[in-house]
């Protein structure tokens, strides 16, 4: 009977450090090479063929490299950053040659240990990327309207709350006009020049918040998260493209723990402490869901049997567990019609998915 191998790769940005053991642990290969597919492949070619034989990489960084390998027939499997850290620390030396044979051992020894991470497919990957932008871009929005808003403050002007206005640049000549009169400066350049990047940013996230609702209406999968009150078009994907292959998770009940909306648990003996919610996994998606919660409480438009159970735990544990508990049934509810390919069902049956 031949014998496994594993191979770990600690992937840097221009070498990658090759390790290649069997089942005794008994090192067969230690190479290096560029961080490149071409040559990954060229030091691992005699492995390709053999049936026994993984490749373990770390998730971070790794996923065009870990799909091209496994696009060339090999067995890979990525590993979770944070749990292959603590395996690779009880080493005293750190070195990528170090690394690289702690993830082979990882593979050989801490399969159980070290949980594995999903190798997203291309559609997925590129949808996440669209939704990552979008955040940052937000994020740049938010934080350009505040300081266009609070710089006119110092002068004694106030901008009207329109964030996401077409019309902003418009508001800040009217108070420029107002606070400064005919009058030139730079200030009042530099001002209208935010006030312009400003609109620009609005009008790109309004373009691109359309293209992604008509992307969810294309997809069928979305579209029938969309019918759930409360899910709209960006929860929808973030929730598809986070998960890829609903079947890969042997329960729907699984899924609350994999966006860390399940609350940690230590116990010692006598004691058993139960916490807060773990927080892994996908923070985007998480926050999506538990507002989508918060929507469907304060609405609860067709969904009165889920809106009745989160009053029950909100009269007995308080809204904001209320909140993250019917966050946590959403993605059960929202795997499970994924996985059995049946639109949402309004009822009693939804409260107990």
């Amino acid at each position: 009977m031949s014998s496994s191998l594993w191979a770990g790769l600690d992937v840097g940005v221009e070498t990658t450090a090759i390790c290649v053991i069997d089942d005794t642990g008994a090192i067969l290969q230690q190479s290096s090479c560029r961080s490149d597919l071409q040559s990954v492949h060229c030091e691992l070619r005699w492995l390709r063929r053999r049936r026994r034989a993984r490749v373990g990489l770390e998730a971070s960084g790794t996923v065009a490299l870990a799909r091209g390998l496994r696009s060339l027939g090999y067995s890979v499997d990525l590993y979770e950053t944070r749990q292959l850290s603590k395996f690779l620390r009880v080493r005293r030396n750190k070195t990528d040659a170090g690394d690289a044979i702690g993830i082979a051992e990882a593979g050989r020894l801490g399969a159980s240990l070290v949980s594995k991470v999903h190798l997203q497919s291309l559609e997925c990957q590129s949808l996440q990327s669209r939704l990552t932008i979008r955040r940052y871009m937000i994020r740049q929005r938010v934080a350009a309207v505040n300081l266009l808003c609070r710089q006119i403050e110092h002068y004694g002007g106030r901008i009207a709350r329109c964030p996401r206005s077409l019309r902003l640049a418009e508001a800040v000549e009217r108070e420029i006009g107002r606070l400064f009169g005919k009058t030139s400066s730079p200030l009042i350049a530099e001002l209208r020049r935010l006030a312009r990047d400003c609109e620009r940013l609005v009008a790109y996230q309004l373009e691109l918040d359309c293209e992604l609702r008509r992307m969810a209406l294309d997809n069928e999968i979305c579209r029938r998260f969309m019918e759930i009150p409360g899910v709209g078009p960006i929860c929808a994907l973030s929730f598809y493209a986070a998960v890829g292959d609903p079947h890969r998770f042997s329960r729907s009940t699984d899924i609350g723990c994999y966006f860390g909306l399940t609350p940690r648990l230590h116990q010692s003996g006598l004691t058993r402490r139960v916490g807060r919610i773990s927080r892994m996994g996908n923070a985007a998606v998480r926050s999506l869901l538990v507002r989508a919660s918060l929507t469907l409480i304060k609405s609860g438009g067709g969904a009165g049997a889920l809106q009745q159970w989160a009053s029950g735990v909100e009269q007995r544990r308080g809204r904001g567990q209320a909140r993250v508990a019917l966050a946590r049934k959403l993605g059960v509810i929202m795997l499970t019609m994924w996985k059995k390919g049946e639109p949402y069902q309004p009822g009693p049956s939804a409260a107990e998915p």
